[in-house]
């Protein structure tokens, strides 16, 4: 089911339609596999099975194409590593589905320029306005006991942070 066809060295990262599927690429280089499960051209594939299977390049990146996966297919990712394994979704997604609430949701296939954005009267505040906070979520909230903690966890804290 996945091939390397259609990927080169400029494939982008996340899921991106192309002539006949779509390619999908992820930075995990700690990963042992790296799958992609979802349901593409109307064929549900959410066992991670070899045929699943991404292909790692040196550099940490994991990359496959899927024939036949069209826009509005959702996806996600299955990694396995050393602290276990489990779904992770794209974190260049370009939607997420809302029939799962977050943060168990999918990834959904969708062309970069179909999004509508609303940034045309944006600008960037003078630097002398800017205040800039850094947060490291896997360890500002850690609970005892916990490998890490996620954004959830950091949710009860913002006020905390404001």
């Amino acid at each position: 089911m996945i091939s390397q066809a259609n990927i080169t060295e400029a494939t982008p990262m996340g899921a991106n339609l192309v002539e006949g599927g779509a390619t999908f690429r992820v930075w995990a280089p700690g990963a042992h596999e790296v799958y992609v499960d979802g349901t593409f051209g109307g064929t549900p594939s959410w066992q991670h099975t070899p045929e699943q299977l991404m292909l790692k390049s040196p550099y940490g990146y994991w990359t496959g194409f899927v024939a036949g996966a069209v826009e509005g297919d959702p996806y996600k990712f299955w990694v396995v590593g050393d602290g276990g394994s489990g779904y992770k979704r794209d974190p260049y997604a370009r939607e997420l589905a809302v029939d799962v609430p977050f943060p168990h949701c999918n990834c959904i296939i969708r062309k970069p320029a179909d999004y509508p954005w609303h940034d045309e009267e944006f600008t960037t505040p003078d630097y002398s306005n800017l205040i800039i906070y850094q947060l490291h979520v896997g360890t500002y909230s850690l609970r005892p006991g916990a490998r890490g903690a996620s954004f959830l966890d950091i949710v009860e804290k913002l006020e905390y942070l404001v």
